[in-house]
């Protein structure tokens, strides 16, 4: 009996013997390696996936970049076109618009305002996306309602020509900079027209004249309005 358990002993150590032989010859753990292996798949998987994300913010961020220079290029020249056919302008005016030409150029030059910030402290470095410039507006409503304006450019009271500056104030009135028109108009709410509430007189530096506003702020605690006469090279209350 002892003879047959020793036998027995024998062969389960010759096959212990065997499979340390086999696992010396071919010492991968398989489950461990596959294990290893499909995290490296995810791994890059996941890489591959956020490095696209980053391209497509760069490429937007670019393109956004690229239509707000041409939007403010359009802008410029509809002033130019404008000051031409009223043949009205002095070097204050021509100075603006070497600024604001020279202000879209240093754009156009330098149009990227993102850059790659690396984390260095992990694992695998990972990369974020930091944009110094932050959107205009972060909403819009598709069917857009037309508050003010919106029956081409002219003089006449349901009319702007070249709108540069708003404020609301508390009533929710509208008061607009309407700079070819040297005039300040006030529009209420829901209204058809506007009412002229400075200047509308013509260009010029009298003191019931406006040259080219470009902005207001409404002081309702003293019921006044501070007007920044830009072609006048003066602010006015």
């Amino acid at each position: 009996l002892l003879t047959s358990e020793l036998h027995d002993i024998t062969i389960e150590y010759n096959e212990f013997k065997q499979r340390i032989n086999e696992q010396k010859q071919n010492p991968q753990n398989d489950s461990l390696i596959n294990q290893i292996n499909q995290w490296e798949i995810d791994s890059i998987e996941k890489i591959k996936q956020k490095a696209q994300e980053y391209r497509e913010i760069v490429i937007k961020s670019s393109q956004t970049c690229i239509n707000d220079i041409e939007m403010k290029f359009e802008d410029l020249n509809e002033q130019i076109k404008q000051m031409q056919k009223q043949n009205e302008f002095n070097e204050i005016d021509l100075d603006y618009l070497r600024n604001q030409l020279k202000e879209i150029t240093e754009e156009l030059n330098n149009p990227s305002k993102i850059s790659i910030k690396e984390d260095s402290q992990s694992f695998m470095n990972e990369i974020s996306i930091i944009s110094s410039k932050k959107s205009k507006f972060n909403k819009w409503k598709q069917n857009a309602t037309i508050v003010v304006g919106g029956n081409g450019q002219g003089h006449k009271l349901n009319q702007l020509y070249y709108p540069v500056g708003i404020f609301i104030d508390q009533k929710k009135h509208i008061f607009i900079a309407d700079y070819f028109n040297h005039r300040i108009v006030k529009w209420k709410c829901n209204a058809n027209e506007g009412q002229i509430i400075a200047g509308g007189n013509g260009q010029g530096n009298r003191m019931n004249q406006l040259n080219s506003p470009t902005n207001m702020i409404v002081d309702q605690q003293n019921h006044s309005i501070i007007i920044a006469d830009r072609g006048n090279r003066r602010v006015i209350q």
